[in-house]
């Protein structure tokens, strides 16, 4: 009764503006105030704003990351007013954890000067290359397939704690990761390695074990993508993906949110996805009050807040104007609207969120509901407290998390325990030192990223190096190129064997036709991929280590795997 009261009294002094700003989630990279952010939080007081590391800012138009070009159009506006137009692709600028801190503090603190409820500080952090945070020593942990390695459930605990443990120091607070698809197809471009298996009983049990880690670290977990994303065959950033699965058959993949409501699970995101059997609406499940009301809140009983995946993405904006898709997931039960876009469309589609408030298209009962189970979820969490740790942030104490010494040692832990020699028909591993190898070396958006001399893109030598003196290294890029091939062929011959990277990533899809032709040239060579399935792994193949993750400590594990195995 108390929180009720509480949350009542919070709402009873809003006006609709403020209401409809509680129910957004706003997008901003990079580490630099810029008026335009302050604005944003002054002018349309978001509950929440989702950060993220990589660039300056992704676009001063629209996000390319989420936007198939071939709907950008929906999201094109020219920028105005505070907003600087950013030429794209240049990383931000190196700052220190307590900067950083000092960065979200400021966020934060405007929105209390504005509106007076807590902002939510939200990211990505599933492990291997999802990461919104690489700054200042952070530590990277393998995917959720890799913590199923041994059977051992503990370690899916122990790596979100240890983020959590991480990150909250800094000021994040709302992890948008708790992943519960069950990857029942091995094709599925999107899911995959961040799934915990291709059953609902494995992914129960390792997802109820993260749930906890996640808790007992104080950060709100988000399990996602409601009703289940992983027979999808399509990736929900390019288009509509649609799930022809019976009713019987969808059941194995909704049954980890049975389990993980009644375990007190606090968020859920939805999927870009449609499921005829579901909703014949023929509508992604974000849109879909059949769905996410009568199924999600209704049968299955959920309490807490629903938040959407990033509306500019192309499962939403290749059938629907922004607008239309914004106030629909309001309408279909979204609590949440995840608009990461940092374009000015924000500008045009807010007005006009409002106005449908006021003309009745969304009542404003309906966001009461949604603002109220969004503060009920920081409400259990501890925002409203004198001392929550959630809050505004000790400038000064903003590296303990990634300083301490069991989060250092979990993350060295995880990435021993996930490390798997996959197939050795050659019968190679291990190596001896005295073997001329010749390393072929992707860069990795993770070694990018981050680049700081403990994770860079040349660090898979380093390592190997530590093993043997007689590594050489080409480096490639990312998609590998004919360029790459002609430099590998010049070198080709210095080696008595090859190893080479087959990173996989959702923009990272076609290694293998590259791979193949280098397997095929005849010498022995060892494929060292972070995932098990056909987009990294085939046939020709015939030595494969599998390390499930792309951080230095993953790729030390690869190495001394390859020259001992461990």
């Amino acid at each position: 009764m108390e929180k009720e009261k509480f949350i009542e009294d919070i709402l009873s002094k809003m006006s609709i503006e403020q209401k409809v700003g509680q129910c957004l989630v706003i997008g901003y990279c990079g580490n630099v105030i810029t008026p335009e952010i302050l604005n944003r939080i002054k002018r349309y007081s978001p509950a929440g704003i989702r950060v993220g590391y990589y660039w300056r800012v992704r676009t001063a138009w629209h996000d390319p990351g989420c936007t198939p070009p071939e709907f950008a159009h929906r999201m094109l506006r020219t920028p105005e007013g505070t907003m600087k137009d950013y030429i794209p692709g240049i990383p931000v600028p190196y700052c220190t954890n307590e900067e950083y801190t000092q960065f979200l503090n400021k966020l934060k603190q405007t929105s209390l000067d504005n509106v007076g409820v807590p902002l939510h500080i939200t990211f990505d952090f599933e492990g291997d290359q999802s990461a919104d945070y690489y700054y200042g020593g952070a530590h990277q942990f393998p995917n959720n397939l890799g913590l199923t390695t041994k059977n051992e459930p503990q370690m899916a605990y122990d790596v979100p704690w240890a983020i959590g443990t991480q990150l909250i120091p800094l000021g994040f607070s709302w992890s948008h990761s708790l992943v519960l698809d069950v990857n029942t197809n091995p094709y599925n471009p999107e899911i995959g390695v961040r799934s915990f298996g291709s059953d609902a009983d494995t992914v129960i049990k390792y997802a109820t074990k993260m749930l906890n880690g996640w808790r007992d670290s104080g950060m709100i977990a988000t399990g996602k993508h409601f009703p289940g994303r992983g027979e999808s065959a399509s990736d929900a950033h390019s288009g509509l993906p649609i799930i022809d699965l019976s009713l019987s058959e969808m059941e194995e993949h909704i049954k980890p949110y049975k389990a993980l409501i009644k375990e007190g699970l606090p968020a859920i995101m939805t999927a870009h996805t449609a499921y005829p059997n579901l909703d014949p609406a023929d509508v992604p499940a974000t849109l879909s009050k059949t769905i996410l009301t009568d199924l999600l809140k209704g049968d299955l009983g959920f309490k807490g807040a629903i938040t959407t995946d990033a509306m500019a993405m192309g499962g939403i904006i290749s059938r629907f104007e922004f607008k239309d898709a914004l106030i629909n997931a309001l309408n279909a039960g979204a609590d949440l609207l995840l608009i990461r876009d940092e374009g000015p469309i924000i500008h045009e589609v807010f007005p006009q969120l409002v106005n449908a408030v006021k003309n009745g298209i969304i009542k404003e009962s309906r966001l009461d509901d949604a603002i109220t189970r969004t503060l009920s979820v920081k409400y259990d969490y501890g925002f409203f407290d004198e001392n929550s740790k959630l809050g505004i942030k000790d400038v000064s104490k903003a590296s303990e998390g990634i300083k301490n010494e069991k989060v250092e040692r979990i993350c060295i832990n995880s990435a021993n325990e996930a490390i798997q020699i996959l197939r050795d028909e050659q019968n190679l591993l291990p190596l001896k030192p005295d073997t001329k190898v010749l390393l072929i070396e992707q860069i990795n958006p993770m070694h990018l990223n981050t680049n700081s001399s403990h994770c860079h893109p040349s660090i898979f030598w380093e390592k190997m190096m530590e093993q043997s003196e007689n590594v050489g290294s080409i480096e490639t890029n990312q998609v590998f190129t004919d360029n790459d091939k002609q430099r590998i062929k010049l070198r080709y011959n210095q080696a008595d064997v090859i190893v080479i990277t087959n990173y996989y990533g959702r923009r990272i899809l076609d290694g293998n036709s590259f791979v193949k032709e280098i397997v095929s040239w005849g010498k022995p060579t060892i494929v060292v991929t972070n995932s098990p399935f056909p987009f990294t792994v085939t046939d020709e193949y015939k030595t494969v280590v599998c390390t499930y993750g792309c951080s230095t400590e993953s790729l030390d594990a690869a190495a001394k795997i390859i020259y001992k195995k461990v």
